[in-house]
C-alpha cells in the first residue's frame, strides 16, 4: 500500500467521495483516498474513503497508519456514532478516542493520534463476542443493535422493571433509538458491553457488562421479560456473560440488588455470586428516600 499526490484522473475518480490529498495504491490500482486538512494549527483532520468493491480488506487501516507515520502534528479523525467500520479503522491505526461531540441531529465520537503514538492496533478491553453471541442449549446472549429498539421500550417501561431502575424514567422510544445506536461505539471504547438475551432466539430480556477498566472490575445489571421469569433464563444469562468476562481480562464482576429484591438475588447466587456486603442508602428510592444495595460478587477459577 502507497501514498502519493492524485494525478488529475484520480483526483476526478476520487471527487464525488472526498477531496483527496492522497491516493492510495496497491500496486498501481487505486483502492481509495485520503483528505488532509487543517483545523488549526497544530492539528489536522483525516477522512478517507475506499472504493467499495476493496473494501474488508484493511485498506483504510493501512493507508492511515501510513499517513500518520509521516504526520508531524496531531491527526483528527470524526465519525458518526454509528459508524463502527471507521472507528475500527482508527483503533486498528492506533488512534485513541477522547470524546462525544455532540450535535443537534446526531453525535460524533473524536479521535486522535498524535507523534510518538504506537502504530496500532490500539487496546480493545472488551473485544468482540466469538461467533458474534454466547450460547447455550436454549439461551443466548448477543449485542444490542437497532433492530431491538421496540423490544427494549417494551421491557424497560414495566412497572416492576422502572421500580428496580438505577434512574427511573419513562423511557422514550428516540431515548431507546440513540442507546442502540451507540451501543456498538460503546463496546469498541471498551466502556459497556449492551446485549439482550434471547431464548430460542426469542427477546427475553436485556444484560449489560460496565468495565471498569483501571482495576479490571465490571458490574452486571439486567432485566427480564415476565414470561422468562422464574425459568433459570437471567442465571444462565449471567453465567455466559461472566465466563466471557473473566476470559478476556476481567479479575472482578460486582452486582448489586435492592434487600427487598430476593428473585434478582437468587439469580446472582444460581450463577455463583455470593453476597459480599450492604452499601446503606446507596440509591435513590421513593419519595425522597434512599435504598440500600446489597453487593454481589464473583471471581475467576483458581488457577
Amino acid at each position: 500500500m502507497r501514498l502519493i499526490t492524485p494525478t488529475p484522473a484520480q483526483a476526478t475518480l476520487l471527487a464525488p467521495h472526498l477531496d483527496a490529498t492522497h491516493a492510495v495504491l496497491d500496486g498501481d490500482r487505486l483502492v481509495g483516498g485520503l483528505a488532509l486538512a487543517g483545523v488549526r494549527p497544530g492539528a489536522s483532520e483525516l477522512t478517507f474513503w475506499v472504493m467499495p468493491e476493496e473494501r474488508r480488506r484493511g485498506v483504510a487501516t493501512a493507508a492511515v497508519r501510513a499517513l500518520c507515520g509521516e504526520a508531524a502534528e496531531r491527526v483528527e479523525l470524526v465519525t458518526e456514532m454509528p459508524d463502527t467500520v471507521s472507528q475500527r479503522v482508527a483503533l486498528n491505526a492506533g488512534f485513541t478516542r477522547e470524546a462525544i461531540r455532540r450535535g443537534v441531529r446526531r453525535e460524533d465520537v473524536v479521535w486522535s493520534w498524535l507523534p510518538g503514538d504506537p502504530p496500532g492496533p490500539a487496546p480493545r478491553p472488551l473485544p468482540d463476542l466469538p461467533d458474534g453471541e454466547l450460547r447455550d442449549a436454549e439461551v443466548s446472549v448477543r449485542p444490542l443493535c437497532t433492530g431491538d429498539t421496540d423490544d427494549l421500550l417494551t421491557l424497560l417501561n414495566l412497572p416492576e422493571v422502572q421500580a428496580r431502575a438505577l434512574r427511573p424514567h419513562v423511557h422514550t422510544r428516540p431515548e431507546l433509538e440513540l442507546r442502540c445506536l451507540a451501543a456498538a461505539s460503546e463496546w469498541l471504547a471498551g466502556q459497556r458491553a449492551d446485549l439482550t438475551i434471547r431464548v430460542n432466539d426469542e427477546f427475553a430480556g436485556d444484560i449489560g457488562l460496565f468495565y471498569e477498566a483501571f482495576s479490571r472490575q465490571a458490574m452486571i445489571g439486567y432485566s427480564t421479560l415476565p414470561g422468562f421469569r422464574g425459568r433459570g433464563v437471567t442465571s444462565r444469562a449471567v453465567r455466559l456473560l461472566s465466563a466471557w468476562a473473566f476470559e478476556v481480562g476481567v479479575r472482578r464482576l460486582v452486582a448489586g440488588t435492592a434487600p427487598d429484591n430476593v428473585a434478582s438475588q437468587r439469580v446472582l447466587e444460581k450463577a455463583g455470586f455470593v453476597r459480599e456486603g450492604i452499601q446503606r442508602s446507596r440509591f435513590e428510592g421513593t419519595g425522597g428516600t434512599r435504598v440500600d444495595d446489597f453487593t454481589h460478587v464473583l471471581f475467576p477459577a483458581p488457577g
